[in-house]
């Protein structure tokens, strides 16, 4: 038969099988860029050569590498990738992964076949110029390849499902490995970048990989679009929503700047940002990160690990220490009021164990604000120093505010309704946006950042002499009536110290707890700061309650000498 009918004999059976596979000629391989033959649609292609297929295949003298492989081993060792969350170690790229490498790595050239003494002569650049197609042989930025998928790892904890399948057809080789062809067809471009499927909202993505809570969060199912204003969050992408770019919006499978995790940033606020700038979603976080006094997150880089173990103590504050981007949505709290803004991160609970999730608000709080010893944490200066938040709020302490349990007092008359003495309070009561909704902003909620001082929602002066007004202790009656508090209803000498002495509320009361001393009573939240009541001329500076409204004190104030001075009636509270 001579080589003309062999050729048209050919060519007639490729146009038969596109047609059965149901591919147009407009999807085929022909009009994609993996056509390198002179007529091909791309920019790295032949000078002269007429011949599609033969770039990758040979019916004759082929590689021993199947299917019919015209191409070389790139027969170099690539740097794999690597994380802390990995469950599998990728080895080496084999199969049809280093048949694409054959090309994609950049060491061998397109033109360079085995079934040509000479090599292809190309248009232009004779090897894939610099740029994403051109993957290196550094691969540890590239999703990993080459690895077993099995139904162990499934099971392992990564969050993987037990079969990768896709419309039907699964996603493996025929020996069970993740390859380059898992998410790449390389006949057919009809999804661009010749994916195996529609990648819009993550399609490729959640046939393997299977997070819990993904389908119903935020980013999974949020309209938002880019504004246009500031850094475009989806600079090499066609969708343009939230919800279409799904994975993509975090993560890029090739060339990812941050190599752990495939993160389209190192820099973790980077990746969350572009979007959280009120220029995707509505609220501007970034701005917040700029208050005074703020989680500053966008000051830190590479600090934060998903498998680090929570301790209690004060060490980085990154975005995904508070908020999980696979879980965070708009459902109502769960049944313990954790905001599901919070839901699905790690926490520590009020005895100082590490929890793998919190379910509590405070418990998310506690893995930074715990156990740290620095001293840092209480600014004022106390008579019953504890720098320890968890053991402020210690239930067996004498008195603290209600956030791990009810409070020890039954008998608030200051409480604002709807708050009785069985109620309870969260750190996100007091530690919250100064210009949120709760205080009749257009800000985010959550203490991202504050103009006041101790990431506060609301004004708290500290400073003694202060003159009291509403606004000077606002944080306070949010929840105490100041009227009540003024009018000496739960201590007949609360006016007096307040209005005639100039006395700040935080003189006499730590907002925390006190945990219990050796000498007098820690009751009522009393733990006098000590640059405004000093001991007495005996050395006495203690508070003792003597029941019902009714309390004594030892020291030394606004200028005068007290020794077992005493309040009853209204008395102490």
């Amino acid at each position: 038969m001579k080589s003309g009918t062999v050729a048209s004999i050919l060519a007639v059976v490729f146009l038969l099988f596109f047609s059965f596979v149901g591919l147009s000629s407009a999807q085929d391989v022909r009009n994609s860029p993996h056509n390198l033959s002179a007529s091909g649609p791309g920019s790295i292609k032949a000078a002269t050569e007429d011949k599609i297929c033969i770039f990758c295949h040979t019916p004759h003298s082929a590689s021993p590498q199947a299917p019919l492989w015209n191409r070389r081993d790139p027969g170099g060792a690539y740097q794999t990738y690597d994380s802390s969350t990995l469950k599998v170690a990728p080895g080496q790229p084999s199969g049809a992964s280093r048949l694409c490498l054959s090309c994609h790595d950049g060491t061998i050239a397109p033109g360079e076949v085995l079934s040509r003494v000479a090599e292809i002569e190309p248009a232009g650049s004779r090897l894939i110029p610099p740029g994403r197609s051109r993957i290196g042989l550094d691969l540890s930025d590239d999703h990993p390849i080459s690895f077993p998928y099995s139904a162990a790892l499934a099971a392992s904890g990564g969050e993987l499902r037990p079969t990768p399948t896709l419309e039907g057809r699964t996603l493996l080789d025929a020996a069970g490995r993740m390859q380059c062809t898992s998410c790449h067809d390389p006949h057919n471009n009809i999804f661009g970048k010749f994916l195996v499927a529609d990648p819009r909202s993550g399609a490729i993505c959640v046939s393997c990989h299977d997070i819990p809570g993904w389908t119903v969060s935020t980013h999974a199912v949020s309209t938002a679009t880019w504004s246009g204003a500031g850094t475009d969050p989806w600079p090499n992408s066609t969708f343009t929503t939230v919800a279409e770019n799904a994975c993509r919006s975090c993560h890029s499978p090739h060339a990812a700047e941050g190599r752990e995790r495939l993160l389209v940033s190192v820099a973790e606020e980077d990746v969350c940002l572009p979007c959280h700038s009120g220029t995707v979603a509505s609220r501007d976080i970034a701005a917040e990160l700029q208050k005074w006094r703020a989680h500053r997150a966008n000051q830190t880089t590479g600090t934060h690990d998903p498998t680090e173990i929570p301790d209690g103590r004060r060490t980085h504050a990154e975005c995904v220490d508070c908020h999980n981007p696979h879980r965070t949505s708009n459902a109502p709290p769960n049944s313990n009021g954790l905001p599901s803004a919070l839901a699905g991160v790690s926490g520590f609970s009020s005895s100082g164990t590490p929890l793998a999730e919190a379910t509590i608000e405070y418990e998310v709080c506690l893995k930074c604000h715990a156990d740290d010893t620095s001293g840092n944490q209480d600014r004022i200066p106390r008579v019953a120093q504890q720098p320890n938040i968890r053991r402020l709020f210690d239930i067996g302490n004498p008195s603290y505010h209600p956030v791990f349990a009810v409070g020890r007092n039954p008998d608030v008359p200051s409480l604002r309704a709807p708050l009785t003495v069985t109620s309870m309070v969260t750190c996100s009561d007091c530690h919250n946006n100064d210009s949120g909704v709760q205080v009749g902003g257009s800000g985010p909620r959550g203490p991202h950042g504050s103009r006041w001082s101790f990431l506060l929602e609301r004004r708290y002066d500290t400073v003694s002499p202060n003159t009291e007004t509403p606004q000077a202790y606002d944080v306070c009656y949010k929840c105490h009536e100041r009227a009540s508090i003024l009018g000496d209803e739960s201590f007949d000498d609360h006016r007096k110290h307040i209005e005639g002495e100039d006395a700040t509320c935080s003189a006499c009361h730590a907002p925390h707890g006190v945990e219990a001393q050796t000498t007098g009573s820690q009751t009522h939240l009393i733990n006098f700061d000590t640059r405004v009541v000093f001991p007495n001329r005996r050395g006495q500076l203690e508070f003792n309650d003597n029941g019902r409204f009714r309390g004594s004190c030892s020291l030394k104030c606004h200028g005068k000498d007290h020794r077992n001075k005493s309040y009853g009636g209204g008395g102490m509270n």
